[in-house]
């Protein structure tokens, strides 16, 4: 495995390689072995997928009409998904932008500033975030970020999962007793309601079938937060995470697994908050561990 001009490779002693790229701060590659030690990318690269790998924000998810309130004034947003937000927005979303990157053997940390305005937010935003590879076989994932004026944040890694063939041969488990509601625009609609009964109950391990998803998952207190596996190649790839929510997206071809806060947080108090405050960072912390059964 090698780099490509205008990407990053960082590997560990038994093979796992992920390649990097410093537009988006971006997952370009991940190499891992199945039972046969025939190593193999993870990732789905269809030409069909928004998003690949790329690190999103300001805001994951969606903002209800593109607007929020924030103590005391409305904040019009880039609306890009109808009439609503999604993933940050516009052309100053984090996605499109070209990160520093400081590159070690074994990590790249990314760094980016989005000025106060950018898309519609309040403040100047400066992000970080570091990719690692262990000797355990985990990528790991930190996020960081300040602010000088109360804003919204809620990053994410909007990577497609496919741990070889079929996306319906997958069997995926989550630590999620509870999921958020929406309406037809994917848009919640601030209930909470448990998953028992219905096709979102992930709570014992399934197989994912051919029914498409694209729900939020209330997490649970325990590790790891989703178990997605495959059969035939033997991989596996467990998800730990400090985040409260996991977006459950699946396509014809591959799973997104989103660890992230709550979707248009910012419109129902209700929800655990999103707002970043000046003096007290934004910290959170996903882990891919991979492993052969």
């Amino acid at each position: 495995m090698t780099s490509s001009p205008g990407t990053h490779l960082i590997q560990n002693g038994s093979g796992l390689g992920v390649r990097l790229s410093a537009l988006g701060a971006t997952l370009v590659e991940v190499l891992v072995p199945d039972r046969e030690g025939h190593f193999a990318d993870v990732l789905c690269h269809a030409q069909d997928q928004r998003y690949a790998g790329v690190t999103v924000g300001r805001v994951a998810n969606r903002i209800c009409r593109a607007r929020f309130e924030l103590e005391g004034e409305v904040f019009e947003l880039t609306r890009n998904e109808g009439e609503h937000h999604l993933h940050g927005g516009g052309e100053r979303s984090l996605e499109r932008l070209v990160w520093d990157a400081e590159p070690s053997s074994s990590s790249v940390t990314f760094e980016t500033r989005s000025p106060d305005g950018d898309d519609g937010y309040p403040g100047t935003l400066d992000v970080r975030v570091t990719y690692s590879v262990t000797e355990d076989d985990e990528l790991v994932i930190r996020y960081h970020a300040t602010t000088d004026r109360p804003t919204p944040v809620n990053l994410t890694n909007h990577a497609y999962w496919n741990l070889g063939g079929a996306v319906e041969e997958h069997e995926l488990a989550l630590h999620a007793a509870q999921f958020v509601p929406t309406d037809d625009d994917l848009i919640p609609t601030g209930a909470i309601q448990p998953v028992e009964g219905t096709a979102l109950d992930f709570t014992f391990p399934r197989r994912l079938g051919s029914d498409p998803f694209d729900h939020t998952l209330v997490l649970d207190a325990g590790a790891p937060a989703a178990t997605l596996s495959h059969g035939a190649t033997g991989r596996r790839m467990d998800v730990l995470t400090t985040q409260p929510a996991l977006q459950l997206f699946v396509t014809q071809h591959a799973v997104c697994l989103e660890v992230q806060g709550f979707p248009d947080a910012v419109n129902h108090p209700q929800f655990p908050s999103v707002i970043l405050q000046p003096g007290d960072p934004y910290v959170q912390e996903t882990t891919h561990r991979f492993g052969v059964s």
